[in-house]
């Protein structure tokens, strides 16, 4: 019977292992992506930063641009009948 008992615990102690092992394996994992995507998260946001600046250019040089341009109006055109 303390044989049987030994054994049993002997088989626990070892499943237990395995199951730490590999709940250890997905931790790492885990803590692998979120660093992976803390950094692609940080460089999203220096490409949002640039593009806000181009966009603020580009507006910038819209208005420049059109308020550059002289506005023509013509006269009304008679009706000949």
């Amino acid at each position: 019977m303390q044989i049987e008992a030994k054994f049993k615990l002997e088989l626990l102690q070892k499943e237990f292992e395995g199951e730490r092992n590999v709940f250890e394996s997905k931790i790492a994992s885990f803590e692998s992506q979120v660093k992976e995507q803390s950094a692609r998260i940080s460089s999203l946001g220096e490409q949002i930063e640039k593009s806000y600046v181009q966009v603020q250019a580009i507006a910038v040089k819209a208005v420049e641009g059109s308020a550059a341009k002289p506005v023509m109006f013509s006269a009304p055109q008679q009706k000949q009948e």
